[in-house]
């Protein structure tokens, strides 16, 4: 190979490619030694090693121009002060193809490639989901398609996510969230402890016991949290050689459907905060992302909202507050608490344990006019809805922690038999608590997530923390039973009943005030007795009243939820002129939804325990 050298251009890193040349810029102090690893593609061994010169430094940046080098036939990586090191800006890396291949040696050298990855997003739909109208589906690439029939082509890709994208938006889903697409190490080899001063074991020819051969101890990193490339799409979940095409074209079909896409990126607290702008840069101006649910503790949330280029991203982050947000993203909300605050309340009163009719009502109205909130019942860490109503333990011996992982605090219940069974009045029991937990998820005001399988009874058998399951525990199975198959046919309607009715998910908080003298508040409370005020939530049930006028919609909502082990009588206010109310839906009858609403003569409404009603006035 006949090259040439010269001093590069600074003004990106990584790799450039030219039509006879190629120009690398890495982060390199000028006391360090520097070189260019150049290998011919499918080779092993080094093809050229180019000294970069100290003298081809900018601040803490080294940067060579190579002429006669063409980057299409060859791989690289760079070498600083002895240590081979992968070029964090790749766009694609190489001998990761095969998911957790265990016949790779795990001193095999990755290696970087230089990909342009021309894409045509003809016939793409910019797609921006109002705050208020969002319902997010979180999913993980392999986990959610490989559960389906082995005859199925190219499980596990995201070729495969694509051809399910017509499930979701049948469902009613309007935004995709992808647990880590960019490339990490999913195979973590155990380390031997070496005892001190131990006699090795050296097995000769001759001997008639020959030392057994030690197997490999190692953990999946199924959900692929951690440190990754963070500009280069996983190859491992790509079906064909071009990992960065089959994400922009599922991405490209999403936004066809009018369905947006949101990245889970996970950020060490070592990560420059500039860094992390750039990385976010270049998915939404390389992949056309919508938006970004951050994780990490050095997170530079005012950087990232003040950033013009990322003006109409959505941003997600558990630390987001109100304070951070310019008054002026109150035109396009698209800031997000990510946290935890939903759950744990409502999983109390869906369980009995701890419950506080108070935190519901506090988590069903919670919204803000700049900042937003992402409800969850369930995630990937912790207990499946199913679950959380079929264990009252953990079971995570599988992970082989001693028990260590995973929330210890779970808030669920087994409805009286610890894990599966055939008795029909438990079953009964949990199919009933687990419409309640759904109710609540989609009857509220913030964002709902719901976690992939939770539509249809997914199960892991218990494990509440299925990070290295690479297994039927943690796929999504899509085996639908019967009860399955019906609790699905419940979660899309409460989704179109959510849609149909904007009271529901108005972006600007209630005021619990007749404001606009309708003859109602926006938002009222009821039990027994109608019209009690907020402070005296005596007992585990409550009704709560949305006046469909502050939403121009002619329908009032009355929402009814009876968390006592008795019937309660729930108080229907005094409509005006010829409105009636008319049930709509009971988790306390079989199929829960009525086939037509049924007029309530009475000026009250009989709650079944343990249950969650919709009444409607018209």
């Amino acid at each position: 190979m006949k090259i040439d050298l010269k001093r590069g251009d600074f003004s990106q890193l990584g790799a450039i490619k030219g039509r006879t040349w190629a120009n690398f810029c890495m982060v390199c102090r000028k006391e360090s030694e520097c070189k260019v690893l150049v290998y011919q593609k499918d080779q092993v061994r080094c093809t050229e090693e180019i000294i970069v010169p100290k003298e081809y430094s900018m601040g803490n940046i080294r940067s060579v121009h190579v002429e006669g080098l063409d980057l299409g036939e060859y791989d690289y990586n760079f070498w600083i002060d002895g240590k081979i090191t992968l070029d964090p800006y790749a766009r694609r890396i190489v001998g990761r193809e095969t998911w957790a291949d265990l016949s790779r040696s795990p001193k095999q050298t990755l290696r970087c490639r230089y990909e342009e990855n021309r894409f045509s997003w003809r016939g793409e739909r910019r797609v921006e989901i109002p705050r208020k109208d969002m319902v997010i589906y979180k999913l993980h690439i392999r986990g959610f398609t490989m559960g389906l029939p082995e005859d199925v082509p190219e499980r596990g890709t995201f070729r495969a996510l694509a051809r399910k994208l017509a499930y979701l938006k049948s469902m009613g889903i309007t935004t995709i969230e992808l647990m880590p697409v960019y490339e990490f190490e999913e195979v973590l080899i155990k380390e031997r402890e070496e005892i001190p001063q131990y006699i090795k074991w050296k097995s000769k020819k001759k001997d008639k016991i020959q030392k057994p051969k030690e197997k490999t101890e190692y953990t999946i990193n199924y959900w692929g949290y951690g440190a990754g490339m963070y500009f280069a799409p996983k190859a491992s979940y790509a079906a064909g050689e071009s990992p960065g095409t089959e994400l922009k074209e599922c991405i490209l079909q999403m936004h066809k459907k009018g369905m947006e896409c949101i990245l889970e990126m996970d950020f060490a607290d070592h990560m420059p905060k500039m860094r992390i702008l750039e990385i976010l840069h270049y998915w939404v101006r390389e992949y056309h992302v919508d938006g970004f649910h951050l994780q990490g503790n050095n997170i530079p949330m005012e950087l990232l909202l003040e950033d013009p280029f990322l003006g109409r991203t959505k941003l997600f982050y558990r630390g987001m507050e109100e304070g951070m947000i310019p008054e002026a993203e109150a035109q396009y909300p698209r800031a997000f608490l990510y946290a935890d605050e939903f759950l744990y309340p409502c999983r109390k009163l869906a369980s009995g344990v701890n419950s506080s009719m108070w935190d519901l009502a506090d988590q069903m109205k919670k919204q803000n006019a700049r900042l937003g909130y992402v409800n969850y019942i369930a995630d990937n860490n912790g207990f499946t809805l199913k679950d959380m109503f079929t264990y009252g333990q953990k079971r995570n011996q599988i992970n082989g922690e001693d028990y260590a992982d995973g929330p210890t605090w779970n808030f669920s219940m087994n409805c009286g038999v610890e894990g599966e069974t055939t008795s029909r009045n438990v079953q009964k029991i949990r199919d009933r608590r687990m419409k309640n937990a759904a109710a609540m998820l989609f009857l509220a005001q913030g964002a709902p997530m719901l976690m992939a399988g939770d539509e249809d009874c997914n199960t892991q058998q218990g494990n509440n923390n299925a990070y290295c399951q690479d297994n039927e525990i943690g796929w999504k199975d899509w085996k639908q039973s019967r009860p399955a198959k019906e609790f699905l046919k419940y979660i899309k309607k409460l989704i179109a009943f959510r849609k149909e009715h904007e009271v529901l998910r108005m972006e600007q908080p209630m005021q619990l005030l007749d404001t606009k003298s309708y003859g109602y508040p926006d938002l009222s409370y009821h039990e027994e007795s109608a019209w009690i005020s907020s402070g005296f939530f005596s007992r585990e049930a409550l009704g709560i009243l949305y006046c469909g006028k502050y939403a121009n919609e002619a329908e009032d909502v009355y929402l009814g939820f009876n968390f006592s082990d008795f019937h309660r009588n729930l108080a229907l206010p005094k409509q005006n002129r010829k409105r009636k109310w008319y049930l709509l839906m009971d988790t306390g009858m079989k199929n829960a939804f009525l086939t037509e609403p049924e007029e309530l003569l009475e000026p009250g409404y009989t709650l079944e325990a343990q249950s969650v009603c919709i009444i409607i006035g018209k």
